[in-house]
């Protein structure tokens, strides 16, 4: 079986790579599987190829050059790649995480036990300030393993090379600003009848960030994710968006309101997420744009 895993490598996380190539160096071979790296890197980051020759000694690799900083782009140049491959599956993890040493060794284990398109797995958070675990462990989605889902992030995630029989697979790069443009790629291809299920053995971890360690960052990025839902389901579902979004966004502010009802530290959190999600989604409605990705 063969598998070529993408990390794009950017120079605001350029301080973690050393973390991830130890990680991926790391992993816990398995016999018949050929493991290929491909590192997709920023012109401004180069010469980091040096590091990546010292480190990366157990497993092949390949290097794109990337001549813009644009994350869905960068994605979309690692689908070319593997237009011109032979392999079983691929998949992406971020430059910011380090990977679990078991994470190839339970990923090769899920793809043999169950029958899907693409397997998604978790990220958990590093964090210095631990008033801030509650904050990390509400900001993830909480599923349970095996359990078929809508979507999966390109933080942690495999797919098969089955979803190339899609036509016109892409991430779109108009969400460059945005986010949300592999949870629109994912949504994409499980609307179009692909099974996505999740992995909870095979996890990566995010590098401690001390700039999102307060709580304005995280109503920002819910904010965040509330705007870019709106431009997501106006992709999916181009008939009846309006109705969708008007829905979510009453779901979500009766939810924020019902969780004020029994207020525990973590439903509190929870309220302030859904509430700003839905502000997200107002404010989507009336033309507002996001200055810069959150």
């Amino acid at each position: 079986m063969k598998i070529y895993l993408c990390t794009l490598l950017s120079k605001k996380n350029i301080r973690y790579l050393n973390i991830l190539l130890n990680s991926l160096e790391n992993l816990k071979k398995v016999n018949y599987i050929n493991f290929h790296l491909v590192f997709v890197i920023e012109n401004k980051i180069l010469f980091q190829k040096n590091l990546i020759s010292k480190i990366i000694k157990s497993f092949s690799y390949s290097i794109i050059n990337s001549n813009k900083d644009n994350i869905p782009s960068s994605r979309n140049l690692f689908l070319k790649f593997l237009k011109f491959k032979n392999f079983d599956y691929a998949g992406f993890v971020d430059d910011d995480c380090f990977l679990n040493c078991n994470w190839l060794f339970y990923m090769n284990k899920f793809i043999k036990s169950t029958s899907c398109s693409i397997i998604g797995g978790p990220q958990k958070h590093h964090f210095k300030n631990d008033f801030f675990k509650r904050y990390f462990d509400c900001l993830e989605p909480n599923r349970k393993n095996k359990q078929r889902v809508d979507w999966v992030a390109s933080n942690n995630c495999l797919f098969s090379k089955k979803i190339f029989y899609l036509k016109n697979l892409k991430f779109d790069e108009n969400f460059k600003n945005y986010g949300g443009s592999d949870q629109l790629f994912f949504k994409n291809l499980s609307v179009n009848n692909y099974v996505i299920k999740w992995n909870s053995r095979s996890y990566v971890v995010e590098n401690i960030q001390e700039n999102r360690e307060n709580i304005s960052w995280f109503l920002k990025r819910n904010f965040r994710y509330g705007y870019s839902g709106n431009l997501i389901d106006q992709k999916i579902y181009p008939k009846i968006y309006i109705y969708i979004i008007i829905l979510k966004i009453f779901y979500q502010l009766i939810y924020s309101i019902i969780l004020l009802i029994f207020p525990t530290k973590k439903n509190l959190i929870k309220s302030k997420f859904f509430f700003s999600r839905a502000l997200g989604r107002i404010m989507g409605l009336i033309s507002y744009k996001p200055k810069k990705y959150i």
